[in-house]
């Protein structure tokens, strides 16, 4: 099964590009446009549980490996419509390998089917994709996110080893974004100024979110963004809050905290600082993440994150290195701290 999935990629990528030029630019009488996009993500983590080290070949899931497929239509007056559909294939994903686990797994994930419809009077989008508070817990302007950023998942597949149990980073820490790409009806309001507004209702669950962002000086940015989540099939609700400014020298900082209400009674919380420095195609970060109670009532987690991403050329060439320590605090277990050093690139097409 493994080698068909190696081949199912090359394949679909050949009869994509092949079925886009056979698509007239001039359908039904109306103007349109197809394009096709992707990348590949790939890093090399050396990581240190305290008890086993292990060299680990993985598709970086901050950004994982993707392909693409975007169209879009002119119906008239001001409205276009248009489909997005994006797939996700990963051998090895950096949010589930572990150490001594080297041979994971490789499998497509279907990350977005919708239709979408936008006018003068705001944007509809129907299907599977991002819900309105996706991404209001990660405004960051640092240039250094696919190497780290408040949802970190380079490290979330790598546990913390104690006495008795072991905990995944992924568990240990989370960002309490919105719902990610999920089936929703989403509505984006037209802006007001700066300012976005977005609602969006799946099978028991809604999400809100505001965001501003404004440029200022000579190459300056101020961006803030709030995303609120009720899931009454998980029976929770959550809150996430990110701003980030950029000074025009380059100097830049984000910070995020959120939280999540649930009705089993453990209710965790978090905080992220991220301070860093643009200087032409050089990107440097530290970050201090926290978060408590999210993988049980009295964990205190803590991470800590130095990256650099070197941006090589405009058509989307990043190479990046990172080093992160981590801990987890439980009253009656002992977890050895985690660390790990990888470097790695994201090319885009």
């Amino acid at each position: 099964m493994k080698k068909v999935n190696k081949l199912i990629l090359p394949t679909t990528i050949t009869a994509l590009m092949t079925a886009a030029s056979l698509i007239p630019m001039q359908a039904y009488g109306a103007k349109a446009e197809v394009s096709i996009s992707g990348q590949i993500s790939r890093a090399v983590t050396f990581a240190d549980n305290g008890v086993d080290t292990d060299q680990l070949f993985v598709d970086n899931n901050n950004s994982g490996t993707r392909l693409r497929l975007k169209g879009k239509t002119d119906l008239g007056n001001g409205n276009t419509a248009g489909v997005y559909w994006e797939t996700q294939y990963q051998d090895n994903s950096s949010s589930s390998i572990d150490i001594n686990d080297n041979d994971n797994s490789s499998a497509f994930t279907s990350r977005i089917r919708e239709v979408w419809f936008k006018g003068g009077w705001g944007k509809l989008y129907l299907g599977q994709g991002n819900g309105a508070a996706n991404g209001t817990s990660e405004t960051d302007f640092s240039g250094t996110t696919i190497a780290d950023y408040s949802g970190n998942n380079l490290d979330d597949g790598i546990s913390f080893i104690g006495n008795a149990t072991s905990v995944k980073n992924g568990s240990a820490f989370s960002n309490f974004d919105g719902l990610s790409r999920n089936d929703r009806l989403r509505y984006d309001l037209p802006m007001f100024g700066p300012l976005g507004i977005a609602v969006s209702t799946g099978q028991e669950r809604s999400e809100i979110a505001l965001r501003y962002s404004s440029k200022f000086g000579n190459g300056g940015k101020i961006g803030f963004a709030l995303g609120q989540v009720t899931d009454d099939a998980k029976e929770f609700d959550q809150l996430g809050i990110s701003a980030a400014i950029l000074f025009a020298g380059g100097f830049n900082i984000a910070v995020h905290v959120g939280d999540k209400d649930n009705d089993n009674g453990r209710d965790p919380s978090g905080t992220y600082i991220k301070v860093g420095k643009k200087t032409g195609k050089h990107n440097v970060s530290l970050s201090f993440h926290t978060v408590d109670d999210n993988a049980a009532d009295g964990d205190e987690a803590e991470r800590t994150n130095i990256s650099y991403v070197y941006n090589m050329a405009k058509m989307g060439v990043e190479i990046f290195g990172t080093y992160q320590l981590a801990t987890l605090d439980r009253s009656g277990e002992d977890f050895e701290d985690m660390s790990y050093f990888a470097f790695g690139s994201r090319i885009k097409f």
